[in-house]
């Protein structure tokens, strides 16, 4: 029960840090912020493919950390 815990709390985290540095890396390679729901007048105005672009890239990245924690959380309950 607590690894299950454990393991969500660590999801959780790692996927905000995931959106943060995702975030900051649009932010230094396009030098706008990125078209999100948090900044809708940012995302009113880019254009659909950096918008698509920007849901591609945070899809992806979120999907790898959700993946990473389960698997983490898998072998720490194996471990007991």
């Amino acid at each position: 029960m607590i690894i299950k815990l454990l393991g969500t709390v660590v999801s959780v985290v790692a996927g905000l840090v995931g959106a943060k540095l995702i975030s900051a890396i649009w932010k230094g390679v396009t030098g706008e912020k990125p078209p999100t729901p948090t900044n809708p007048e940012v995302q009113q105005r880019a254009t659909i493919g950096k918008v698509l672009s920007f849901a591609i890239v945070s899809g992806a990245s979120a999907a790898v950390i959700q993946a990473v924690t389960k698997r983490w959380a898998q072998k720490l309950a194996s471990q007991k």
